[in-house]
C-alpha cells in the first residue's frame, strides 16, 4: 500500500520517494501522463477520458482527487458520472488534504487516487 508523506508545489513524496504527478490504482503508485490531459484539452488542469477510465478500474470504494495547492485541476461531470456507475464516492480536496484523507481512507477501503502537485 503507498503511505504520502508529504506534499508541496510540483512535488509529492510516498514511501519517501520524490514524484511529480501521481495516480494511485490497486495500491501501485503510477506517475501521471500529463500529454494525456494536454492531447486532449490543451492543459493538464483536467482530466483525461483515460485518466478517469484508470481511477474506475478495479473497483475502488473511493476515489480521492488531489486537484493541486491551490486547486486548480478541473473535476467535472465526466468523473462523477464514471465512479457513480463504477459504486465509489468521490472526494476531493487541495492535494495536501487528499493525500492526509488517502492515507486514512487507504488502510480499509479500496481507494483509487489522482494527485496534482502544482497549482
Amino acid at each position: 500500500m503507498v503511505r504520502f508523506d508529504s506534499a508541496s508545489f510540483g512535488c509529492v513524496v510516498a514511501d519517501g520517494t520524490k514524484h511529480g504527478d501521481v495516480l494511485v490504482i490497486a495500491g501501485k503508485l503510477l506517475e501521471r501522463d500529463k500529454s494525456r490531459p494536454e492531447r486532449q484539452f490543451g492543459t493538464s488542469h483536467k482530466l483525461a477520458d483515460e485518466e478517469i477510465r484508470q481511477l474506475c478500474s478495479e473497483k475502488p470504494q473511493t476515489i480521492i482527487i488531489g486537484n493541486g495547492q491551490d486547486g486548480v485541476l478541473q473535476v467535472d461531470e465526466r468523473l462523477y458520472a464514471a465512479a457513480e456507475k463504477a459504486g465509489a464516492e468521490v472526494i476531493v480536496r487541495v492535494t495536501p488534504d487528499a493525500i492526509r484523507k488517502y492515507n486514512e481512507l487507504a488502510p480499509t477501503r479500496r481507494v483509487n487516487a489522482l494527485i496534482h502537485t502544482t497549482c
